[in-house]
């Protein structure tokens, strides 16, 4: 039952080949509003590109403005048309993913059914007085979701539309447990023809595919496996990209004879409290025990490259660092005494952390204050815990932004307090205009970029003590802030897109047997 690693076998195809091997990077979604690994994905992605590398982004999941966002996605990045964006769900699906239906004229139509419009959003509809299911419109009254419930008015099922007015797949919940564990995908008729399993942390786990045949696998991405290798026939020789760990099955099952494989890292792989003696996270054993089956493992540091080759004895491991474009800023002069950081809302962050730090410092820093910019699930958490540190006069959570380099430039310093890291493109960023870091020294990435008390300040991990000390010595002093600040404008040179752009530029042509790296001009990465 299911497939084993290097197991599926690439389809003959009739189309047409193309003359150099093309890229194809596997990932779950893409969208505006998202953090570094999706930039990184993209930046690589424009650049083989740019260099007439036939480029293709291979997407896993869904997400409701999908379309939109691609669209969006290729103008704000000036992707090259050749680059394509393909998906899962659509592809994989016979005949097409997602069937078309009108949850709304269906609740209209049950005359035992009542609606009722409780916001502009959602549309409530209730069964002999009880609630039945709501509706959720989007921005544009389209619909979005559909939420089913028990007669104790427990979640039971969720049904997820695409913006043609498509249900897509329907997402069943364990009323007891209150969580999803497993979704049925549809195709154009409307009939089942994926069932996908979820683990606790509703990460997709098995997987049985019912049409055009029924197929058990032991996980999605074998199924995915075999819809890239179809997806990549029409290429003689393929490089597949994978930069998340829960698509590592696709990976270690893709292809043949000449593909080749690249898994790239970008977070810490040992589990709490993710120091390099810790065991291996779950999520990366499966790579870990088959990694002499992958061509080449990308690392973002050199620290973390050793640690894993002393773990596994790979041989296959390299490190290719973040680029860092030389940028000019146009922004009103840099704020005295102002902390901004830029990051998800949740664990891995541990922005609690620095908001504790923050509000030890301003006991002694009258005129500081801090902006925290980002969205995400503790958003309400930190919230409130503002409020009981009573900072709300100095502490502002100031929600998403699409301009990080502006906001950096105008800040005095920034923070990182995370509890592990792979190597966070604001590092880079908030350096390379002349903003220094504040920053606990966890694996990885902050001890390779910042040169501690040369252009920013590293202290031990987790110490919040020590952190509101360091945030007093650059806070509390302009001049010393400038002096980290203009040295930490040199990662430009230190981590530079040249460098960057020759690093993945190389292992093509590792692969292609073919020199694209020479002369060639790129594009800096976002």
């Amino acid at each position: 039952m299911g497939q084993q690693p290097g197991s599926v076998t690439r389809r003959a195809s009739t189309r047409v080949l193309s003359p150099k091997p093309g890229v194809a990077f596997v990932f779950g979604t893409i969208a505006i509003q998202r953090g570094g690994v999706t930039r990184a994905v993209l930046s690589r992605a424009k650049l083989y590109a740019e260099a007439d590398i036939p480029v293709r982004l291979l997407l896993t999941g869904f997400g409701h403005y999908e379309d939109r966002e691609a669209t969006e996605i290729r103008r704000i990045w000036q992707l090259p048309d050749s680059l394509e964006i393909r998906y899962f769900w659509r592809e994989a699906a016979p005949g097409g993913g997602g069937f078309a239906k009108d949850p709304v004229a269906e609740a209209y139509a049950d005359r035992h059914l009542v609606p009722v419009r409780v916001s502009s959003d959602v549309l409530e509809c209730y069964r002999d007085g009880m609630l039945d299911r709501t509706i959720r419109f989007d921005r544009d009254q389209l619909v979005q979701a559909v939420t089913w419930f028990d007669q104790a008015h427990r979640a039971i099922a969720r049904d997820n539309f695409d913006i043609q007015g498509n249900l897509v797949f329907a997402e069943h919940v364990a009323p007891d447990r209150g969580r999803a564990i497993y979704r049925r995908w549809f195709d154009a008729d409307g009939r089942c023809w994926l069932t996908t399993w979820l683990s606790r942390a509703g990460s997709p786990t098995r997987a049985v595919r019912h049409l055009p045949a029924a197929v058990a696998y032991d996980h999605l991405g074998d199924c995915i496996a075999e819809w890239v290798n179809d997806a990549t026939s029409d290429w003689p020789h393929a490089v597949l990209m994978v930069d998340g760990r829960q698509l590592d099955p696709v990976l270690l099952n893709f292809g043949e004879g000449d593909a080749k494989t690249v898994a790239t890292l970008h977070n810490c792989h040992t589990q709490s409290p993710y120091t390099s003696e810790d065991p291996t996270k779950a999520s990366y054993r499966p790579l870990f025990s088959n990694i002499d089956k992958v061509d080449a493992v990308v690392t973002l540091t050199h620290r973390q490259r050793d640690d894993i080759a002393e773990r596994t004895g790979a041989t296959n491991l390299r490190v290719i660092n973040h680029g860092t474009p030389k940028v000019q800023i146009t922004n009103p002069p840099r704020q005295s005494g102002l902390l901004v950081a830029i990051s998800r809302f949740d664990e891995q962050k541990r922005l609690d952390h620095a908001i504790r730090a923050f509000a030890q410092a301003a006991a002694h820093l009258p005129d500081a204050r801090f902006h925290i910019y980002g969205k995400g699930a503790q958003e309400r958490q930190l919230r409130a815990l503002i409020q009981n540190l009573e900072m709300t006069d100095r502490m502002i959570l100031s929600g998403f932004t699409d301009r990080p380099l502006e906001v950096f430039a105008g800040a005095t310093a920034t923070i990182l307090s995370s509890v592990f890291e792979g190597l966070p493109l604001v590092l880079t960023e908030a350096m390379s205009v002349g903003t220094p870091f504040v920053a606990y020294d966890v694996n990885y990435g902050p001890s390779e970029v910042i040169r501690d008390g040369v252009d920013g300040l590293l202290v031990p991990p987790g110490d919040i003590d020590a952190l509101a000390q360091a945030l007093i010595r650059v806070l509390g002093d302009d001049d010393y802030a400038a002096r980290l600040g203009s040295h930490a404008r040199e990662v430009t040179d230190r981590f530079s897109t040249d460098r960057w752009a020759a690093g993945w530029l190389d292992l093509y042509d590792q692969f292609a047997g073919t020199s694209i790296s020479a002369g060639q001009q790129t594009s800096s990465p976002r």
